[in-house]
């Protein structure tokens, strides 16, 4: 597929010229976005089910739950090449999984597969367990904690750290070596030399585990995919550094950001929490609407194969276009009373694990299976907390997103003192 020739002066005036609206929606600079990145996207569904932003490099930006999903699923009209719509100067994209289209996305997600089936997740849930127990112990022993650093950082990662090759003696330089890319944008990082050196950096620590399992294979990720092929050829060194590096950062940060955002919300709803206590069958349920309510990648890239008319819109092959899976997951037209978080609402159609289609998030059964089990223990442990002081509280906007920290208080709140 060719690059296209579209530039955003172009698909500016087709907006125009088709009755859209034009406005400077800028996720990557905007610092209302840092404040409340689920709202603030939310909020756009007031601006159009399509519109166009100027923002950046210029992107048209889609809102309405049935359009997001028919793009979503639609991968011979769209490509999934580019990451970084948003951004005015978009690092380089790795190969990997998130950034293939068809067929070479078909072929590395069957090879993956088996890293993240249902067998592979349910081996892994004693590990998830044990480790829930034993943090919520400590916390309920200190009383408090910083839910996102000391809770919901360090379970993906007990689970997961191991089984990329990575000892766990290193967690907290891990999670913030491969995690501080997300923080980096052209308003922190104008020229990209943060971003660059923190890559390199996770790259190095694969590049030492890589060169050790191929003397020395174990039972880990790095040693399945050097023993993997594709079209009857061995991964390359390259290759596997690029795929540990993406399974890396999806298995880490991503669910972490629905953990806090789930959290934050259940320190305010006693009720909720005694439901959980009470019937903890209906866990799956809170699960899926956090999943949709809570999207720790609320918006994904697509980019237009070819000149097309969609809805009446007049895209041309190269438009970039920014689907809001955030806004389309409070679309009224499919989820009643979208602001409610209702463990009952069935069916889940949420597109909160990436929009569906081929390019569904190959670690969803994993991330549905530690939201689960740390609701479960967690609850089992600690009933009562609330938010303790969240004056310094900011977002990462990347294509996830995170809360900077989250201050969580063990036992009821003290509503005299707080008056």
């Amino acid at each position: 597929m060719s690059q296209g020739t579209v530039t955003s002066a172009d698909a500016e005036a087709r907006a125009r010229s088709a009755g859209l609206p034009v406005v400077d929606f800028d996720p990557e600079c905007d610092p209302v976005f840092k404040d409340d990145p689920l709202g603030t996207i939310r909020a756009a569904q007031q601006i159009g089910d399509i519109f166009y932003s100027t923002a950046a490099r210029g992107f048209w930006v889609v809102s309405r739950h049935d359009l997001c999903r028919e793009i979503s699923q639609d991968p011979a009209g769209y490509s999934n090449r580019e990451t970084f719509t948003f951004y005015r100067n978009p690092p380089p994209v790795f190969q990997s999984p998130a950034n293939l289209d068809p067929p070479d996305h078909a072929k590395i997600r069957r090879l993956i597969a088996p890293l993240l089936s249902p067998a592979a997740v349910r081996r892994l849930e004693p590990r998830a367990r044990a480790s829930v127990a034993a943090i919520a112990d400590e916390v309920a022993e200190r009383g408090a904690c910083d839910f996102m650093a000391d809770v919901a950082l360090r379970i993906p990662a007990e689970v997961f750290l191991e089984q990329m090759g990575l000892p766990l003696s290193r967690t907290d330089e891990i999670i913030a070596t491969r995690l501080l890319p997300g923080k980096l944008n052209a308003s922190n990082d104008p020229d990209g030399t943060l971003l660059a050196a923190a890559v390199s950096e996770v790259r190095s620590m694969f590049e030492e585990v890589v060169a050790e399992r191929r003397r020395r294979p174990a039972d880990d990720v790095p040693s399945y995919l050097l023993s993997q092929t594709v079209d009857g050829r061995p991964l390359s060194d390259e290759e596997v550094l690029q795929l540990c590096h993406t399974l890396l950062g999806t298995s880490l940060g991503t669910t972490a950001s629905t953990m806090a955002f789930l959290f934050q919300w259940l320190a305010g709803q006693p009720e909720m929490r005694q439901r959980v206590r009470d019937t903890p069958e209906m866990v799956r349920g809170l699960v899926d609407e956090a999943v949709r309510h809570f999207p720790a990648i609320p918006m994904v890239s697509r980019t237009v194969r070819a000149d097309r008319e969609v809805h009446g819109v007049p895209w041309k092959e190269g438009d970039r276009l920014l689907l809001l899976l955030a806004a389309a997951n409070a679309d009224p037209e499919v989820f009643p009373a979208p602001a409610q978080v209702d463990p009952d609402r069935h069916p889940p159609r949420h597109l909160g694990f990436g929009g569906g289609g081929p390019h569904r998030c190959a670690g969803a059964l994993l991330a549905h299976m530690e939201l689960r089990v740390l609701v479960e223990e967690w609850h089992r442990r600690i009933a009562d907390y609330h938010l303790g002081d969240l004056s310094d509280l900011t977002h990462e906007v990347s294509v996830a997103i995170r809360m900077t920290s989250l201050p969580l208080v063990v036992g009821t709140a003290d509503v005299s003192s707080a008056r």
